[in-house]
């Protein structure tokens, strides 16, 4: 009994020593569970570890991008550069070289055939590069290295040009040195322009303008044209023609049956002599000095042309901006074909000027005006002073002129002139004469007769023309005229009035001016004048001196006229023509009053002009010789250099 009590006591004590010793274990854990001591180590390192992973991000991004840019501005400047050369093989190695410099040439893609594109006016170089970098601390991430490319494509591009040339030449440019300056300016810009292209790439055309703007010869001749006299080449143009940029020439009139020709413009003066019309007040100005130059790719012949300009009249810039934007127009090209067929321009030239809507080429006009658009003159369409049947007669006649006289016996010793005429009378010359034909001018006075009531039933002959006087006498209603009775019955019909014979300053009657056809030695022909032809030989105010009346000078003077008002109007519908077919013009006012009519006619003009802020950038306004700094400006804006990528 006693052994199984010790039995059950050892059994009980080493469950418990067991159970004791399970307890402070558990203890233990428990506790150690419940203390946080040394927990924020844990949360240290853990923190410690992704910021060392998102600095080696950084890091190495940064360097990336460090290395993305500095290749990126190494290929920009190099294709920059290459852009610029003459050959693609200069270009190429162009950009070869940038690289080598920059110790990076192993990462420059090969350059092929196609990366270079090069013609006359314009280049274009296109290359790549990449690169591989290792990464510093990004290797904790798995990430060993970061790649980048760049690409990047130059293009220089100087277009075509196609500059028409506007320039003021009114008498106001006389004063204060202006025509000087401007010649100078005008010469700086062609020769800027023509420096900065390859031949053949710029042509530019000079328009000078004051009252009128007389084209050349050979343009006149291409154009169609109404033509009533001989004595220039001006032309009218009325409001509708402003409305348009075009002009009509022989060959589209040939095509298309519904072009009008256009009206020649009468030329005259409001006041001068006979015979003596090269005054201020003239309606059209014919000196070489005044003529269009087109198309020209000649700098010294554009220098020659601007050294000639002389300056005189009024101020009509609405026409020197049409004639301007008609040397712009494709359809002109009629006319450059016609100069080209009589060898007055390279056929180089055939494609000029090019349609509006060709890439390569800018179409550019430059226009310089001094003052405001003032009043020009001329006769209404409808007007008695125009037409047929004036009163100016024109007489041919065939006369010996003295031309020397020589001493007998030896030819070789002669007296010249018109004052040893006298030593024909002498033993001892002889005279040479040789037939040369004259002209003499008669003006009829229709209001004066000497013979009155003997004009046969067709009145003076005014308003018909000389052969009506010979219609069929028995009134039978035929309209032939009748063979064989012309000149008696014109006849009938102008020597009832008296006539001043211009050249020797005194009135005849009518019947001796009829028979001047029998009594005047050598008479060859004559012809009753229009009015057209009329009036380039005499001035309205002549007119009514020698005969009394001035209703042709008043007509002429306040009737018709086309003031600076109407010429804005018209100078803006032509410059918003222009404008509307992509033609960029460049207006600059010289000396001209600010915020006065002439500026905000030519910044109307000008592109990119803005009417609420009144205001554009392609407006200049400038002093004396600060116009040469206007062109300058204008010149180097129209070349262009862009970087497209």
């Amino acid at each position: 009994m006693k052994e199984l009590m010790k039995l059950y006591r050892a059994t009980q004590q080493s469950r418990f020593s067991k159970l004791s010793e399970t307890t402070t274990i558990g203890r233990h854990a428990y506790l150690f569970r419940k203390d946080e001591e040394g927990s924020m180590v844990i949360l240290t390192l853990f923190i410690f570890i992704f910021m060392l992973a998102m600095a080696g991000l950084g890091i190495d991004s940064m360097r990336h991008e460090m290395n993305r840019a500095h290749l990126q501005a190494t290929l920009d400047s190099a294709v920059l550069a290459g852009a610029g050369s003459s050959t693609e093989a200069e270009a190429k190695a162009i950009v070869e070289d940038y690289f080598e410099k920059a110790d990076m040439s192993e990462y420059l893609n090969a350059i092929g055939e196609d990366d270079i594109e090069m013609t006359l006016n314009s280049a274009k170089v296109t290359a790549s590069a990449g690169m591989e970098m290792d990464t510093y601390l990004m290797k904790l991430s798995g990430v060993t290295t970061l790649s980048t490319s760049a690409e990047a494509t130059a293009q220089t591009r100087i277009p075509k040009l196609e500059i028409a040339l506007v320039l003021d030449v009114s008498n106001s440019m006389n004063s204060n040195g202006k025509i000087g300056n401007l010649r100078t300016a005008a010469k700086q810009f062609v020769t800027t322009i023509m420096d900065s292209v390859d031949p053949g790439n710029a042509v530019i055309s000079i328009v000078p303008f004051s009252t009128s703007v007389a084209p050349s010869q050979e343009i006149y001749d291409a154009l169609s044209v109404n033509e009533t006299h001989e004595h220039s080449n001006c032309l009218f143009f009325t409001d509708d023609d402003y409305n348009d940029t075009a002009l009509v020439t022989d060959l589209a009139a040939e095509d298309d049956l519904t072009l009008e020709p256009m009206t020649q413009a009468i030329y005259t003066s409001r006041y001068g002599n006979f015979e003596s019309l090269n005054q201020s007040w003239r309606s059209c100005y014919t000196e070489d000095g005044y003529r269009i130059v087109p198309f020209s790719a000649s700098k010294t012949d554009l220098h020659t042309k601007i050294d000639a300009m002389i300056a005189d009249g009024n101020t009509t810039g609405s026409l020197g901006v049409k004639w301007g934007a008609a040397l712009l127009d494709p359809t002109f090209r009629d006319v450059t074909a016609e100069l080209i067929s009589s060898n007055h321009m390279d056929s180089s030239l055939s494609a000029v000027p090019v349609d509006y809507t060709e890439p390569d080429t800018m179409k550019v006009i430059v226009m310089m005006g001094d003052g405001m658009n003032t009043t020009t003159y001329f006769f209404g369409e409808n007007s008695a002073y125009r037409g047929k049947n004036s009163d100016l007669f024109h007489m041919k006649y065939q006369d010996e002129v003295f031309e020397y006289a020589y001493y007998i016996y030896n030819s070789n010793y002669r007296w010249y002139g018109s004052h040893n005429e006298w030593r024909c009378s002498q033993w001892y010359a002889e005279c040479i004469y040789r037939d040369e034909e004259k002209s003499a001018f008669y003006m009829r006075d229709p209001d004066s007769t000497w013979n009155a009531g003997t004009l046969t039933s067709e009145g003076d002959g005014l308003d018909v023309t000389p052969r009506a006087f010979c219609t069929n006498p028995a009134g039978n209603g035929l309209e032939e005229p009748v063979v064989g009775c012309d000149d008696v019955l014109v006849d009938e019909a102008l020597d009832d009035y008296w006539y001043y014979d211009i050249d020797n300053g005194e009135w005849i009657d009518g019947s001796t001016f009829v028979a001047l056809d029998d009594d005047l030695s050598g008479f060859i022909h004559r012809e009753r004048l229009n009015w057209e032809e009329a009036w380039g030989f005499m001035s309205p105010d002549e007119y009514g001196d020698i005969t009394g009346i001035y209703l042709a000078d008043d007509e002429y003077v306040d009737d018709h006229n086309v003031n600076g008002s109407t010429k804005d109007q018209r100078m803006s519908n032509v410059c918003g023509a222009a404008k509307g077919k992509g033609v960029v013009i460049y207006t600059i006012g010289y000396e001209i009053t600010a915020g006065g009519t002439a500026e905000q006619s030519l910044k109307d003009c000008a592109s990119g002009y803005d009417p609420n802020a009144n205001d554009t950038s392609y407006y200049y306004r400038v002093e004396g010789v600060d116009i040469t700094d206007a062109f300058g400006s204008i010149a180097g804006n129209v070349q262009s250099l862009r970087l497209t990528q």
